[in-house]
């Protein structure tokens, strides 16, 4: 495993209990109810150092509900976004995986996937790790 994909791992691990369905880098629309989809948008060098390069990644989480609108699925996609939230800044080193988790923009919208109109939002996180210079896909 790479070093990203053990950060997409404990992100995934974190918010096992908040939906009915997680899928890392989901290749299609959400299936259940109340769905979560990761997705890592790439990252950027930071700093370097001799046998270290400290980066940060943007990881977007992306929530669903099933709803037309109104108050109950609205409050039904502002309850998993808060969960979201609070799951993954709840330790801000995703179990010692990544140095430093923020989170970042947030936008609200409304999707019609699988059939069913859903009530949607993009939640961003910046994670701040370090891999090792002489390859990227490792821990530093």
């Amino acid at each position: 495993m790479t070093v990203r994909d053990i950060i997409l791992a404990a992100i995934a691990t974190r918010l096992a209990g908040l939906a009915d369905e997680i899928e890392i880098e989901p290749a299609g629309d959400p299936t259940a109810d109340t769905s979560l989809g990761v997705t890592m948008a790439g990252d950027h060098v930071i700093e370097r150092e001799a046998a270290l390069t400290r980066r940060v990644m943007t990881v977007t989480v992306d929530g669903f509900v099933v709803g037309e609108g109104g108050a109950a699925p609205t409050a039904a996609r502002l309850a998993l976004h808060a969960g979201v939230v609070a799951e993954l800044m709840a330790d801000e080193t995703l179990g010692g995986t990544a140095e430093l988790i923020d989170d970042a923009d947030l936008r609200l919208f409304t999707a019609t996937l699988s059939s069913e109109r859903r009530l949607a939002f993009a939640q961003d996180f910046d994670i701040q790790f370090t891999t090792s210079r002489r390859d990227p896909a490792l821990p530093a």
